[in-house]
C-alpha cells in the first residue's frame, strides 16, 4: 500500500474513532476521489510478501495476503519459458505473477469467461507491463467447444448454469485440446466453480500426451457444486490417475477423497519428456 493508503486505515481503526463512522462517511467521498486520482496508474500490492503487483484503484480493499499456501506452491513450480494456462482467471493477479515467471521465453493464458471480470483482467495486464508474456481470453473453458450460460455480476462465484436460468448471460466455450490443439502445456491451473471435471474432460489429449502434458494441475475444488454436472470424488480423481497423474493435498499428502473445498495438486511422473522439452 502507499503511504496515503496506509494513513487512512490506520486512522480509519483507530480506538478513538470507534464511534466515529459519522466523520468516516463524510470523509469517504475526498478520500475516495484521492485514491483513484493518484492510482490511475496502479495501487502497489505486494502480494504474500513475494510479489509486488498494481492493481486498479476499484480493488484498494484487495489486502496483501492473497491464498499463501497455494501461491507459494504455483509460483515455486513454475518455471521460465513454461507455458501455463490459468482457467477462471479472475482479475488477473496469479496470471500476473506467473507471467513474470516465465519470462518472454513462455506465455500464460488467462480464461476468463465474465465481461467483467475479463475487463479488470487485460487492465491489470497492462497496468504491471507484462502484455507480451500473457494472453487473455474471454471465454469459458469446458468439455464441448460451444456456448454456454453463464452467471453475471456475482463477482468472484460467477458459475455456468442452466439454459434459461434468470440472470444468465451466453459466453462462449472452448475445449483445452481446440485451444492448446498443437501446443504444449507445462502448469495448468483451474478454479472454475465446479465444473473443474469438465475443463480436464476437455483436455483429455493434451493432458494425456506425455510429450505436451502439464507436469504439474492444480485444481481449486468445489464439491457443493459437483451436482450441477454430475462430478464426484471418485471421477475427478480418477480421472487424474487415467491421465497418468498422482494427487495430492498441498502438504504432499496423498488424496484419497474430496468432501470439501479446498486445493488439489496433480503431478505427473513423466519426468524424461519435460526434462526434454526444457533443454
Amino acid at each position: 500500500m502507499n503511504f496515503i493508503e496506509k494513513a487512512c486505515v490506520a486512522i480509519r481503526h483507530s480506538p478513538l474513532l470507534n464511534n466515529a463512522g459519522w466523520l468516516w462517511n463524510t470523509a469517504r467521498p475526498v478520500y475516495d476521489a484521492t485514491v483513484n486520482a493518484l492510482g490511475r496508474g496502479g495501487l502497489e500490492r505486494v502480494i504474500n510478501g513475494t510479489d509486488r503487483v498494481l492493481v486498479a484503484p476499484q480493488f484498494r480493499g484487495l489486502g496483501e495476503s492473497y491464498e499463501p499456501e497455494v501461491w507459494r506452491h504455483v509460483m515455486a513450480n513454475v518455471r521460465p519459458g513454461d507455458m501455463v494456462a490459468d482457467v477462471g482467471a479472475y482479475i488477473g493477479l496469479y496470471a500476473i505473477a506467473l507471467g513474470r515467471r516465465v519470462g518472454h521465453r513462455g506465455q500464460v493464458t488467462a480464461f476468463e469467461p465474465d465481461a467483467t471480470n475479463f475487463r479488470h483482467c487485460q487492465r491489470h495486464v497492462e497496468l504491471n507491463g507484462v502484455s507480451t508474456q500473457i494472453t487473455a481470453v474471454n471465454v469459458a473453458v469446458g468439455a464441448a467447444d460451444g456456448r454456454i450460460a453463464f452467471t453475471g455480476d456475482h463477482d468472484i462465484h460467477n458459475q455456468i448454469v442452466a439454459d434459461g436460468t434468470p440472470g444468465s448471460r451466453s459466453v462462449p466455450v472452448v475445449r483445452l485440446d481446440t485451444h492448446f490443439k498443437s501446443g504444449r502445456l507445462d502448469l495448468l491451473k483451474v478454479d472454475v466453480e465446479g465444473f473443474e471435471e469438465d475443463v480436464l474432460r476437455g483436455g483429455e489429449e493434451v493432458l494425456s500426451d506425455a510429450a505436451r502434458a502439464p507436469r504439474v494441475i492444480y485444481v481449486e475444488v468445489h464439491p457443493y457444486n459437483w451436482h450441477l454436472c454430475g462430478t464426484t470424488s471418485e471421477s475427478l480423481i480418477g480421472r487424474l490417475e487415467r491421465y497418468g497423474y498422482t494427487v495430492e493435498h498441498p502438504d504432499g499428502r496423498p488424496v484419497r477423497r474430496i468432501e470439501s473445498y479446498g486445493e488439489i495438486v496433480a503431478r505427473t511422473n513423466r519426468a524424461q519428456a519435460h526434462a526434454t522439452r526444457q533443454a
